[in-house]
């Protein structure tokens, strides 16, 4: 039933593109990328967003990047997702608590 809900289809979708947009401003728009993400940790808070569902997020995360890479999911592919995945999401924690 989640897959047939609009909300959360519109959710995940925004999630994608989000990822996509921070992993093009790593390098020399990490600033801006850090600015960004502590804003939407912000919002984020408006919406009932606790800091503990971000690891819950973080495993979903790499469970469908398990599936959709498959044999191209590896160790090293993991390890880089996990940390770039800390980097945002505790980026939008600290904006939370802001």
């Amino acid at each position: 039933e989640l897959l047939s809900s609009k909300r959360f289809l519109m959710h995940a979708s925004y999630m994608i593109e989000m990822l996509d947009t921070a992993l093009n401003m790593l390098g020399p728009d990490i600033e801006l990328l850090t600015e960004i993400m502590l804003e939407l940790g912000s919002k984020h808070t408006r919406y009932g967003v606790k800091a503990d569902m971000f690891p819950q997020m973080g495993e979903s995360l790499l469970i469908a990047l398990a599936h959709a890479l498959k044999d191209d999911f590896t160790p090293a592919v993991k390890e880089a997702w996990v940390d770039t995945y800390r980097e945002l999401s505790g980026d939008m924690v600290q904006g939370m608590a802001s």
